[in-house]
């Protein structure tokens, strides 16, 4: 059994001001196309996003012509998200809240994206499907993506590594990222080198690492049906058919029961 703990990842806790550079690339927006494209299946109209970071799906699917609230447990994240949003004249609700507690209202879907719930511990995230599915409407939709732990052999793994160099604002961004997996605990762990330049500064090097918890597929519909939820489908997070041996990412949709 892996000693690691779950963690959250050091932009988010630390560096705030690059959490865009950090979560947001090119494959951004065709998986926020995937996501509408499923609330549009299901014919919802009223989103609450409750890992909502800096709004990323948040702002697209307003854009959209969706009703959403975004909510996130981080207040500096918060805090740039209405700021984007004053900044683009869209108007969406941004409230401060843990996604295994808050009560927002009723709502047709609710959606946690790019492995939120791998920040939880396997009892934390039950409660957080408890406490979403208080939050919707009956027969309404829980969206949400995991890291497929039966998809991560030896090969998977080790191209999971990447280098980024990237400027942001007035900072060069340099990272390197590279992760182990443990099959048993079913614990992801990051190793981070970063480096930060502002201008011509002296830069800030950065040597971090967090665990996040990953899932079978056979282990959140098992999780879902303990907790209210009937699973709908499963998917790659490219909206592709779902191969529980290949498929790096699940997207799941499940649906609260009453």
């Amino acid at each position: 059994m892996s000693k690691s703990k779950l963690g959250l990842p050091f932009e988010y806790q630390e560096y705030p001001e690059y959490f865009d550079a950090f979560s947001i690339n090119e494959n951004t927006d065709a998986k926020n196309k995937v996501i509408e494209s499923l609330l549009k299946k299901h014919k919802a109209t009223t989103v609450l996003d409750l890992t909502c970071g800096t709004g990323s799906q948040v702002f697209s699917l307003a854009k959209r012509g969706y009703q959403c609230i975004g909510a996130d447990f981080s207040p500096d994240l918060l805090k740039m998200a209405r700021k984007n949003a004053k900044k683009e004249k869209i108007a969406v609700k941004f409230i401060d809240g843990d996604m295994r507690t808050l009560k927002v209202g009723a709502f047709d879907a609710a959606i946690t994206i790019d492995n939120a719930v791998g920040h939880l511990t396997k009892a934390g995230f039950e409660k957080a499907m408890r406490n979403i599915h208080s939050n919707l409407k009956e027969g309404g939709i829980y969206i949400f993506d995991i890291l497929n732990l039966q998809a991560m052999t030896d090969k998977v793994v080790a191209n999971l590594a990447y280098h980024m160099n990237e400027q942001f604002n007035d900072t060069k961004v340099h990272v390197m990222q590279c992760h182990t997996v443990d099959q048993n605990s079913g614990l992801i762990t990051a190793y981070n080198m970063c480096m930060l330049q502002k201008n011509a500064d002296k830069p800030t090097q950065i040597n971090h690492k967090h665990s996040g918890q990953i899932y079978t597929a056979k282990q959140l519909q098992e999780m879902l049906n303990r907790n209210g939820f009937e699973t709908v489908a499963q998917y790659g997070m490219d909206g592709k058919k779902f191969v529980k041996n290949k498929t790096l990412s699940i997207l799941t949709v499940a649906k609260a029961l009453r």
